[in-house]
């Protein structure tokens, strides 16, 4: 991205403050810790911080200008002042994509899945054309303008998460950036603080399908609930493709064989869940051109997302780190994965909270601890956080369960134990990775 001052301004909207307007702006930053020289720095409001508090330090570390609302402008920072930044940079990336970028967009929307699909598929696109991706899980409001910004205009694809909680998120972001294929992974229970039934987490979430032009691709799970919410929002002309699970011909903590369209392909990835978003990647990669040959043995070499099935030997222990976040279809998809894989030693599963589920909260917990007792009966369970009662309360039959205050509890226990897997997950929030982190400084 290349801009004037005085072209960013007009383009967001803006008025410039102690600039001349021929300043070159040459990328975009949303964290005065790691800026660059050149960059604009955008001072967003969080829930713990205030950005505009950092304008300084950017500019002085190296940002040409800082973009802060009006009425927050800073003395002697050169700024462009607008009504919200936040707004500010969607307008931004809108005409960006508009004007400068040749890239077509593949929008991808779920419950679950979506970060693991993008990362997948953006390593087979990589295989033929020049691609960027959304970074990290920065899905939203903030993180789709931000991909957008710093994409390169020699880019052939743009693969973005359109990750929304409420009403109309998915509309703000779809005016930004139309998809030219959409994906889908799968509708679940997440989100439910403010989109109170799975139904309505469909509608909004059908609605990136509604924005398909004629001969733009769907791309749809079709084992996904709800899937003719989907259905029924594809405009006529659209070409839909449709993929599930694959044939799962063997799973261990070494990786997975599967069968695709008559082709084997061997990954280290495991998860039945994971090997699904692989094939929707796969297959998408196909159809744009990628050669088959080519998608087998990058598949070959490909490792999981941090933190999403994370395979780690420490010692007596193998740790299947999958903390990165957790919801009810991905707490079921992780135990699913458990009893696939062939292990003789124990499963045990260190589980926290899932957040952002609403006042059905403890019901939920409740169900996968039930969930885990029926599928794997010999398991192991240890829970911690202010939902972690429920987990045990749901799972009665299991002979070895147990509720604890922190994670030093749990490692105290761990101690004790002779061996085997320890499948950790918990949502974001809970940052149970922390417990594998004192694990490694055990050994």
């Amino acid at each position: 991205m290349k801009y004037t001052t005085k072209e960013a301004a007009r383009l967001m909207g803006g008025k410039l403050y102690r600039l001349s307007g021929d300043e070159i702006i040459e990328g975009v930053s949303i964290d005065s810790r790691t800026i660059k020289k050149g960059e604009m720095f955008f001072g967003i409001k969080g829930e713990r911080f205030d950005g505009t508090q950092f304008a300084h330090d950017a500019v002085r570390k190296g940002a040409v200008c800082a973009v802060v609302p009006e009425f927050k402008r800073t003395e002697n920072v050169p700024s462009i002042l607008v009504d919200e930044p936040v707004m500010a940079m969607g307008r931004l990336a809108r005409a960006y994509l508009n004007s400068r970028l040749k890239a077509k967009i593949i929008g991808i929307t779920g419950s679950v899945g979506k970060t693991t699909t993008k990362d997948l598929l953006h390593r087979l696109l990589s295989i033929k054309y020049s691609v960027s991706k959304t970074q990290k899980s920065q899905n939203g409001f903030i993180g789709l303008p931000f991909t957008i910004l710093n994409a390169s205009e020699k880019d052939d694809y743009l693969v973005l998460e359109y990750g929304i909680s409420r009403p109309y998120e998915m509309d703000y972001l779809i005016s930004i950036a139309p998809p030219d294929v959409a994906i889908l992974t799968k509708v679940g229970k997440s989100h439910l603080e403010f989109l109170n039934t799975e139904e309505e987490v469909a509608i909004e979430k059908s609605k990136l399908f509604k924005a398909l032009k004629m001969f733009d691709i769907a791309v749809l799970n079709k084992n996904t609930p709800m899937l003719d919410f989907f259905e029924a929002a594809i405009p006529k002309m659209v070409r839909v493709i449709y993929y599930e699970t694959p044939e799962i011909i063997e799973m261990s903590v070494q990786g997975t064989v599967f069968k695709l369209d008559e082709v084997t392909y061997n990954t280290p990835l495991i998860g039945k869940h994971i090997i699904t978003n692989l094939a929707a990647a796969i297959i998408v990669a196909k159809t744009l051109g990628v050669d088959v040959d080519e998608i087998k043995e990058e598949v070959e070499k490909l490792t999981p997302s941090p933190m999403r099935l994370e395979i780690t030997h420490l010692g007596k222990f193998t740790v299947i780190n999958d903390a990165y976040n957790a919801n009810p279809e991905s707490m079921k998809a992780l135990i699913d994965t458990a009893g696939d894989i062939n292990f003789n030693g124990k499963k045990i599963f260190i589980l926290g909270d899932m957040l952002e589920l609403g006042p059905r909260s403890p019901i939920f917990h409740e169900e996968i601890g039930n969930y885990l007792a029926r599928k794997i009966p010999d398991a192991v369970l240890y829970t911690t956080g202010r939902f972690g009662k429920e987990y045990i309360k749901g799972a009665r039959s299991l002979k070895v369960k147990e509720y604890f205050d922190n994670i030093d509890e749990i490692l105290e226990k761990l101690s004790g134990e002779d061996g085997g897997i320890l499948f950790v997950k918990a949502s974001r929030g809970m940052q149970l990775e922390r417990l594998i982190e004192k694990l490694k400084e055990r050994i």
